[in-house]
């Protein structure tokens, strides 16, 4: 195995912000070498909890994964990275996507994707260049914008996460790298390299200088049924959205998943999900996670690293069987599943 593989891994907001930090501070002693915290729904603040994290941790890299230009203005996108950049010594990295899972309880619209990276783009990266910034884009609005104080780092690393191709094409043309969200296939990911190398040669540059994050959900246990059952809801969740680019993922749409699906009106909603997650079939599945014993899950890394060598980062979302804790996902990832792989 390579040993050129940075690992991460990506905490949800959940649970007693103590615990959160304790947890990176674990992951960080278990060689991982980023922590992401997801944005999603009304959790928990996620730089709030990044901060925290900062004063947890010595090395960590860490930001958020992903935040968005829709319920996050980029103007204070720019101004928190820029801010939590500070507070931990230059170890911030931002995670920017198109978002999805707060706009309708936020009453937002989410039009345009591909553009409103763009703009959010543009914003952030003048802002932190110490530039007055002012863009009228399709979704993103600034006039005259400027950060009131000097941001320590005008190269921060920022990527996009996506696997719509017009957002990895954004990624390749303006980004410092691509987060592939749960795709764990070969097909998936040779798609989504064309993608980004598209956007790359189209801005003329050299698509091998891009960092690419495999970001997969993992579920670790010696039940290898309990495993896929935990990351079944997760991998259906990609599976509707990732309808128009199915067949370039390599993946076709399940039947018995998709009579479930058309019962429910292709709704997202957590009942409709679990109901339907019970007919994703195992081979499924390993398109989008990693999941069953840890002998399964390293073979399942192996593959993933084999056939994707570009892959510079691994980042588990860590997905807890009944009786498990995510600690114990993490350790198991960080030890039995990718052990080594950080050389």
């Amino acid at each position: 195995m390579t040993s050129s593989v940075r690992l991460g891994v990506a905490l949800p907001p959940e649970g007693p912000l103590g615990e959160i930090v304790e947890l990176a501070a674990e992951a960080e002693a278990l060689g991982c070498r980023t922590v992401w915290v997801n944005d999603d729904r009304l959790q928990k603040d996620v730089f709030t909890v990044l901060a925290a994290i900062a004063a947890g941790t010595t090395e960590l890299r860490l930001g958020p994964g992903v935040t968005n230009p829709y319920s996050r203005h980029p103007a204070l996108v720019a101004s928190a990275i820029a801010t939590l950049d500070e507070l931990s010594g230059g170890r911030a990295v931002l995670g920017l996507g198109a978002g999805g899972t707060n706009h309708r309880m936020l009453g937002i619209e989410r039009r345009a994707p591909a553009s409103a990276l763009r703009e959010a783009l543009a914003v952030i990266r003048g802002l932190l260049a110490g530039e007055e910034v002012s863009v009228d884009g399709k979704v993103v609005h600034t006039d005259g914008a400027r950060l009131d104080f000097t941001p320590p780092r005008a190269d921060l690393p920022i990527y996009i996460g996506a696997r719509g191709p017009k957002a990895l094409e954004a990624a390749g043309e303006l980004a410092d790298g691509a987060i592939v969200g749960n795709v764990a296939g070969a097909a998936g990911w040779r798609y989504a390299l064309e993608r980004v190398d598209t956007g790359a040669r189209r801005a003329d540059r050299d698509p091998a200088e891009l960092a690419m994050v495999a970001w997969v959900a993992c579920a670790v246990s010696e039940d290898a049924d309990a495993a896929l059952d935990a990351v079944r809801p997760l991998v259906a969740t990609s599976l509707v959205t990732s309808r128009p680019i199915l067949d370039q993922l390599g993946v076709e749409m399940p039947p018995g998943f998709a009579a479930v699906m058309e019962e429910e009106g292709w709704s997202l909603s957590r009942d409709s999900v679990t109901r339907a997650a019970a007919e994703v079939p195992a081979d499924i599945v390993g398109r989008f996670a990693i999941a069953g014993t840890a002998a399964e899950c390293r073979h399942q890394v192996e593959e993933l690293l084999s056939h994707t060598p570009r892959i510079g980062e691994l980042v588990a979302i860590p997905f807890a069987v009944p009786g498990q804790s995510t600690a114990e996902v993490v350790r198991r990832f960080a030890g039995e599943v990718a052990g080594g792989l950080d050389g």
